[in-house]
């Protein structure tokens, strides 16, 4: 069983009157040892594909994407650049707002929680649905964009998407 762990990261914004600091708390989506952005080497890229398990390493035309050890799947370029990252979280994964579902006040409460702010989509395959955020900063200074999709059960764990806005 993967144990989410969410990183908290503070920021601090100025009041409209600029009188005060207030301070704000905004959990973190992101997991795992790597960042998006981040240049892997040659011998990192490697060992990545050399450590992902059977069935979980594709490479193509644009880059590899493998899972890690550290339960992330990664995603990179031909040059090692880091521009993606899926996340699946276990049944009993616990989020901000999460009541077992995708709806507009789980968008809201995560939204609320993340410092950002989260779209609903209602999904025609499948009937159900997924979120996606507006582009956001990470602490590391990437533009980025996360996706939330499935529906937290064993079957169809709920899955963090996050992935490198092209600027």
């Amino acid at each position: 069983m993967r144990i989410f762990m969410m990183s908290l990261t503070a920021a601090a914004s100025l009041a409209a009157t600029g009188a005060f600091a207030q301070s704000a708390v905004c959990t973190s989506l992101d997991k795992g040892d790597l960042s998006i952005g981040q240049t892997l080497s040659q011998a990192q890229q490697q060992q990545l594909r050399e450590q992902a398990p059977v069935g979980a390493l594709h490479c193509g035309r644009t880059g590899c994407t493998a899972a890690a050890s550290d339960g992330v799947s990664y995603s990179w370029r031909r040059d090692g650049r880091i521009v993606g990252k899926t996340i699946e979280m276990s049944a009993q994964a616990t989020l901000p707002g999460w009541r077992g579902e995708i709806d507009q006040a789980f968008a809201d409460r995560l939204g609320q929680a993340t410092c950002t702010r989260f779209t609903v989509f209602d999904d025609e395959l499948d009937g159900g649905r997924s979120m996606k955020s507006a582009p956001f900063a990470t602490s590391q200074g990437q533009t980025i964009t996360a996706s939330l999709f499935g529906r937290g059960t064993p079957e169809e764990p709920l899955t963090i998407e996050m992935r490198a806005v092209d600027q």
